[in-house]
């Protein structure tokens, strides 16, 4: 029975010990302190502590090497393909503000001058004119969207 009694004011003991908490605050010098007593005169946050078990799923150096290179090789893929892409965007819009302003004198003007490939200079038809609008118009939907 003594054993018994001595076993319970001990466990009595420790359960204080054990439920207690976590205690953060800062001091007057903007320190952060931790402790498991709480101070008396300090504003305090209580911090909800977990222990947990470890999965026994970890990995090796080796393996996070490997995995860390992966990112990296992917981090670097991912950037080569961003720059393609602005570099395909940048070369789109030259098209098109080229477009536009082909379109501008194609419509604009009623005399255009061209120069052949003898370089022989002549003036387009009205039928040439129109012919060019509807092409270039092709190349407005397809580069300006």
């Amino acid at each position: 029975m003594r054993t018994t009694i001595s076993a319970l004011v001990l466990l009595g003991m420790c359960l204080p010990a054990y439920s207690a908490g976590v205690y953060k605050w800062t001091d007057e010098n903007g320190v952060i302190h931790y402790s498991d007593q709480k101070p008396g005169d300090k504003s305090t946050t209580q911090l909800n502590v977990q222990t947990g078990k470890s999965s026994g799923t970890r990995q090796s150096v080796e393996q996070q090497a490997q995995q860390l290179n992966e990112q990296q090789e992917l981090d670097r893929i991912k950037q080569q393909q961003a720059e393609e892409q602005a570099a395909a965007d940048k070369i789109q819009e030259e098209r098109c503000h080229a477009a536009k302003t082909n379109m501008e004198t194609l419509t604009k003007r009623a005399r255009i001058r061209i120069k052949e490939e003898g370089g022989e200079e002549r003036y387009l038809t009205p039928e040439e004119i129109l012919e060019r609008r509807k092409k270039n118009q092709s190349i407005l939907d397809e580069e300006c969207q």
